[in-house]
């Protein structure tokens, strides 16, 4: 009887000792993952959230012209170009630390399946969102765009808008997910990561092209005597 009672409180302290380590891993990830979203607020999105309001601007500029001095949306081009540039290289940064972060293998062990479903879209919708500048930058420095670098562009914003709406739409979703172990990870938005530098403007339809304008970021748009 005493045999079976040992037995017994062994696996009773294995179970607890199991259950520890399983909670302290989840609580970990939980607490790197929201590590590496603060990272991403500071350092990541300024920058998308920058051009992006820059090109709003550069098509306020090109839609209404009889509002601006002749040359006066060279100086938010150059914004735009530089920002984008930024954007990239810090875009591709986070990516890289955010890849190696989800494909440890104790990220793939101990987090629940929709955690990594959700990992899963996000990686490739912030790949989409970083190729859509990247070919979009290529194009202005290319002069102009290829029938090449079009159809990566194009493909690169379907696989942006796809991934954005498999994100937003599955994390939703997760949320009505009942499991206990959303009790064990339960810790506060990063402090860095505020509305301001979350909300990524939509630029989609925000210049009204002419037949005579190529749908390509062009300082001769803005200043026809900028470039020969």
């Amino acid at each position: 009887m005493r045999k079976i009672i040992k037995v017994v409180l062994v696996f009773i302290g294995l179970a607890v000792v199991g259950f520890g380590v399983y909670a302290y891993k989840l609580r970990s990830l939980a607490h790197e993952g929201n590590d590496l979203f603060e990272q991403r607020c500071l350092n990541v999105n300024p920058f998308l959230i920058g051009y992006k309001n820059s090109f709003l601007e550069m098509a306020d500029v090109i839609n209404n012209p009889e509002n601006y001095e002749e040359g006066s949306g060279i100086g938010v081009f150059e914004n735009y170009i530089w920002q984008m540039g930024i954007y990239l290289e810090e875009e591709n940064k986070w990516l890289e630390a955010q890849s190696a972060y989800i494909n440890r293998w104790d990220f793939q062990l101990f987090e629940p399946w929709y955690i990594k479903q959700a990992a899963e879209y996000q990686i490739k919708m912030y790949e989409g969102y970083r190729d859509d500048a990247r070919y979009m930058l290529e194009i202005y420095n290319a002069g102009g765009a290829t029938e090449e670098l079009t159809t990566k562009f194009n493909e690169a914003r379907d696989r942006r808008d796809k991934y954005s709406e498999l994100y937003f739409t599955f994390g939703n979703e997760a949320t009505e997910i009942f499991d206990l172990r959303k009790f064990l990870v339960i810790i506060p938005a990063p402090n860095g990561c505020t509305e301001e530098n979350m909300t990524i403007p939509d630029t989609s339809g925000s210049i009204d092209w002419e037949e005579d304008i190529e749908p390509t970021p062009n300082p001769a748009i803005l200043d026809p005597d900028s470039v020969s």
